[in-house]
């Protein structure tokens, strides 16, 4: 039995339009899907930087990330009058500087998602810069300082080192001022101490530990064990895929060994 022509144009009519139809909910489904993968993308590893330095005559400042064994340069954020916005792609917690020159830069701890404004001074950045955004950041600044501080004390204590290097009482002025520096040291290493006990779950306190005053270390990883094994399970609770915790497990096994 044969069917009408008009019947199978009607039928094929039908079968293309469900088609289409069925078609152009497939492509509004994947359409859909992408959207909400790329918005979530976006909204996902952002790190947003901005701020302004005043009396700043650089054109740009360098943006670096403070890895365990090394600091990296990744960009460099333009200034414009002084002023900068900068986006930081990362899925985990870093430590950066933004850089004007070796003696003049600013230090912050960022997680993804974190949004930081910064104001400082060209003219004593280190000493000036201030970061709104998250408390990480306000600890190690206040280390920093701290750390700054001792570093203008000591040297003091060197300049008078020096007048006094080939005076007849050298030696008993040599022992007063090694006092001093000890005391100085011991001190700081103190506050350290403290202030690590008081934050263990914080990078912050974890990058206080690695700080060394010239050549010499505040704490080593053999002798100030107990200090560590406060901070450890602390930081690694609250950091688990951290670089810098894994870097300091790895540590921790090789000082073991």
């Amino acid at each position: 039995m044969f069917f009408e022509k008009s019947f199978i144009d009607k039928l094929c009519t039908f079968v293309f339009m469900r088609l289409k139809k069925l078609i152009g909910v497939f492509q509004r489904i994947v359409l859909v899907t992408s959207l909400t993968v790329l918005l979530l993308s976006c909204k996902q590893n952002k790190i947003i930087i901005s701020g302004v330095i005043e009396n700043c005559n650089s054109p740009y400042v360098v943006l670096m990330q403070v890895f365990p064994d090394e600091a990296v340069v990744i960009d460099t954020v333009l200034l414009i009058k002084g002023k900068f916005s900068h986006r930081i792609e990362s899925d985990q917690v870093g430590v950066y500087l933004l850089k004007l020159s070796d003696d003049s830069f600013m230090s912050f701890i960022a997680n993804p998602e974190d949004k930081l404004v910064f104001s400082g001074d060209a003219t004593d950045l280190t000493q000036t810069y201030t970061i709104q955004g998250n408390e990480e950041t306000k600890l190690l600044i206040e280390s920093r300082r701290k750390l700054d501080h001792l570093y203008q004390q000591t040297e003091l204590l060197s300049k008078e080192f020096v007048r006094y290097t080939y005076s007849d009482n050298f030696d008993s002025i040599k022992t007063v001022l090694d006092s001093s520096y000890n005391i100085l040291f011991n001190d700081y290493k103190n506050y350290l101490t403290h202030f690590i006990l008081s934050n263990p779950n914080r990078l912050a306190s974890l990058m206080a530990f690695y700080q060394t005053l010239g050549n010499n270390s505040f704490f080593s990883i053999k002798e100030d064990r107990e200090l560590l094994d406060t901070m450890y399970p602390a930081l690694l609770k609250e950091y688990p895929n951290s670089i810098y915790v894994n870097d300091l497990k790895e540590k921790l096994m090789e000082s073991d060994d």
